[in-house]
């Protein structure tokens, strides 16, 4: 079928332009507005690359990143939330601009990867957490025996003792949500940001 010579009339003025100018303009835009432009469309999703895990860890110290609370995974080269990553991984040598930073890895890979294995207990935000022995899931509701509540309930006994239960952060409120939803919902392709990149951008 021919393409009638107006059609190029018809695109809007940006998607006028050659595409080498096109590549020309992304290469002078920040990070956060390379992700925001690459969502716009299939054409832009196929011309602009995914951020590398060096691109990532630059724009940790900018502004937009840190006003987020945003750092770098290293395995699923992403950005996350604070909260997906132990204290440890965000402090020292693995904190945000540290010399150690590109080893930093979130939770979520730590234990796929089997770095946090079953019975290991981790800290976030000061909040301990526990890798369930048996659902190999990470959790802030800590039963006995290195498992969950949900797994292995903590006895009553044990219970009467106990402090108060900690009633700030839940790890399993924030899992009922995508980490995306931390700020406005993005679509491309069928897929959200997070699923792209893990960047949440507020367009």
């Amino acid at each position: 079928m021919d393409i009638p010579s107006s059609f190029p009339l018809l695109l809007p003025p940006l998607l006028r332009l050659p595409i080498e100018l096109h590549r020309d303009i992304v290469d002078h835009l920040e990070l956060q507005d390379r992700v925001r432009l690459r969502l716009t469309s299939r054409y832009f999703t196929s011309i602009i690359k995914p951020p590398t895990c060096q691109e990532l860890l630059a724009a940790e110290a900018t502004p937009w990143a840190f006003s987020r609370d945003l750092f770098t995974c290293k395995d699923c080269v992403r950005f996350r939330h604070l909260l997906k990553f132990t204290d440890d991984m965000r402090k020292g040598k693995r904190g945000r601009q540290g010399s150690e930073a590109h080893t930093r890895y979130c939770v979520d890979c730590g234990v796929a990867h089997r770095r946090y294995k079953p019975d290991t207990e981790i800290t976030i935000m000061g909040q301990p957490y526990v890798v369930c022995r048996y659902c190999k899931t990470y959790t802030d509701r800590i039963g006995s025996k290195g498992a969950c509540t949900s797994c292995i309930p903590v006895p009553k006994s044990v219970q009467k003792g106990m402090k108060e239960p900690y009633t700030g952060y839940s790890h399993s409120q924030y899992e009922s949500e995508d980490d995306w939803s931390y700020s406005t919902r993005s679509y491309a392709g069928g897929k959200h940001s997070e699923e792209m990149y893990g960047l949440w951008p507020d367009l």
